[in-house]
């Protein structure tokens, strides 16, 4: 039976095992001592050239509905991206039509739709506090919007949310991986992807030039000011966001991977500038020490001559003088 390439659970070390037959090791070994369904080496290099055959055809059938689906993922992604135009058009002219221009009386298209109150509520009992009525006053006000008013809001919510979304797929289509960064391997065998020729080799520069740019976008952040450090860590989280687009596919381990490099890189940018505050902080505090030290001794030397002390070191160097005339 052909292997099942999409089950979660698919081992080839497995399906090997369990589609070819075990072999004899020798043609002298006794029956006896044989496994069951074991045959000689000849016999089991022709089974393994059909499964390798079968397995195949498999491959090139899977890699033919790999590549309609990714061509309807692209064509999906255009047509994702004008019917969000149209909506967002849609919702600027509702907008447009409902949204109250300051007017001073509120007179306006949203005026319109709101119904009026009969009655206002009543005045607050006194001894309360003006910012308690400011408070219950916006509750009430938020408690009047109609239901339209609020669909509205999370009309805008979605609209902003779809253009976070469809910026997100588009960057995250405009960075492909080199194929050197993909490696398929097992446990068993080791399958390398064959060379297309100059379709990989421009797929590999791209994919090189792409992710050479994130890191100097990063290591500018981290060169630029004191914030640095904060922003490029933004910069790497959403280079993460454009990496889990690729979630659950064979280049999310890859992605994954460099993701994790730059994350390194702002971390030791992080310790390196920690370390050099502290020894900066230790240094100035070593600096005080010794003056204050300097002061304390000249202020003992001082107190210890007392206040003759250079009248009497005067003194003493006249008196050497008259001696050596």
């Amino acid at each position: 039976s052909l292997p099942n390439f999409t089950s979660p659970t698919f081992d080839p070390a497995d399906y090997l095992n369990e589609t070819l037959p075990p072999l004899t090791l020798a043609s002298t070994q006794p029956n006896a001592s044989r496994a069951p369904g074991s045959v000689n080496l000849a016999e089991l290099s022709t089974q393994v050239q059909g499964v390798v055959s079968s397995v195949n055809a498999q491959n090139v059938r899977y890699s033919g509905a790999l590549t309609t689906l990714v061509d309807e993922i692209l064509r999906g992604g255009g047509r994702l991206a004008y019917e969000v135009e149209v909506l967002r058009g849609e919702v600027l002219g509702l907008v447009d039509g409902l949204v109250v221009d300051g007017v001073g009386e509120g007179e306006g298209d949203v005026a319109r739709f709101v119904p009026q109150q009969e009655h206002q509520q009543e005045e607050k009992q006194e001894g309360e506090t003006a910012e308690t009525d400011l408070e219950n006053k916006v509750e009430g006000e938020k408690a009047q919007d109609p239901s339209y008013i609020t669909n509205l809001r999370t009309l805008n919510a979605v609209r902003a949310r779809l253009d976070e979304v469809v910026q997100t797929f588009g960057s995250a289509m405009e960075w492909p991986l080199p194929p050197s960064e993909l490696s398929l391997t097992s446990s068993f065998i080791s399958v390398s992807a064959p060379d297309v020729g100059p379709e990989s080799q421009s797929l590999e520069a791209k994919g090189q030039e792409m992710m050479e740019k994130f890191r100097t976008e990063v290591n500018e952040l981290l060169d630029s000011d004191e914030k640095g450090v904060e922003t490029a860590e933004r910069r790497v989280e959403e280079i993460g966001r454009l990496a889990g687009v690729w979630k659950g596919t064979a280049e999310e381990k890859a992605r994954g991977r460099f993701v994790e490099g730059l994350v390194k890189v702002v971390e030791d940018r992080r310790k390196l500038l920690e370390s050099q505050g502290q020894g900066e902080s230790g240094q100035g505090q070593g600096q005080g020490q010794q003056q204050r030290n300097d002061g304390r001794t000249g202020h003992r030397r001082q107190e210890s001559e007392g206040p003759g002390g250079g009248i009497f070191r005067n003194l003493q160097r006249l008196r050497d003088e008259i001696y050596l005339e």
